[in-house]
């Protein structure tokens, strides 16, 4: 089960974005988007392949899971080059390797223990922490496809980490939830940057990056927010897989 969630998550993913950024690109304003078949197409693919994900996430550690996400700028790419024309590289092709490395490493760990139920405010100190940084970072890097890309990354993290300390309460979590708010925002706002970065960007730039941010956030919060296991294979897992993904993003 943990294979047939987390690989269908990650190629829905892919197709979608491909899907969703030739609609961006032929739709000249909000009306046409909203009847653009390609767009309309890969919104749905993505909303299905994340419910997986977060079947994935509800069932199994977090920082498991996210490893496996990165097929989905290594497919992008590959679609990207194929039906978009966008170029393809050795560097890409040693990034498929790296990924695929890592995967195939972290699918040996499938069967590890759970995490641990830690104290809420946890949650919230890392959440804070990681806003503060992205907050620096954006700073930083002020050029609009690094800020949307990291944005993206960090919020659809985030919400990933909020879902995951959610789905511990069971399928029906309490009414009045603080989590529930903050899950619901930041997933909102991590996807309309995602839109606007694939709008005004290069998806072999704007997908990759995002994947990467989003693949460290919810990982080191499965390890500080809720005890997940973190041995040395799986620090190499995602330091394979995050150095795959950060080689898609084109210069």
């Amino acid at each position: 089960m943990f294979f047939l969630l987390t690989l269908s998550s990650a190629i829905g993913l892919a197709f979608g974005n491909i899907l969703e950024s030739i609609g961006l690109r032929a739709a000249n304003s909000v009306k046409s988007l909203a009847v653009n078949k390609f767009w309309l197409g890969g919104l749905f693919l993505s909303v299905v392949a994340t419910l997986l994900y977060y079947g994935a996430m509800a069932m199994y550690n977090i920082s498991l899971v996210q490893p496996f996400m990165a097929l989905n700028p290594a497919l992008t790419a590959i679609l990207g080059w194929k039906i978009l024309g966008e170029k393809m590289s050795r560097k890409i092709a040693f990034a498929v390797g790296l990924i695929f490395c890592g995967i195939l490493i972290d699918g040996t760990l499938a069967g590890e223990a759970s995490g641990e139920i830690r104290p809420e405010r946890m949650l919230w100190i890392y959440a804070g922490a990681t806003l503060a940084l992205l907050a620096v970072f954006c700073l930083i890097f002020r050029k609009s496809e690094i800020t949307d890309s990291l944005c993206a990354g960090a919020g659809f993290g985030l919400s990933a980490v909020f879902y995951k300390s959610i789905s511990l309460n069971g399928l029906f979590p309490p009414p009045i939830d603080l989590r529930i708010f903050a899950f619901a925002v930041l997933y909102i706002i991590a996807f309309l940057c995602s839109q606007i970065g694939l709008r005004r960007g290069r998806a072999l730039f704007v997908v990759p990056l995002s994947a990467a941010i989003g693949l460290i956030v919810p990982a080191l919060g499965g390890f500080v927010v809720f005890g997940e296991p973190f041995p040395l294979q799986k620090i190499i897992v995602i330091a394979l897989v995050f150095a795959g993904s950060i080689l898609f993003v084109k210069d």
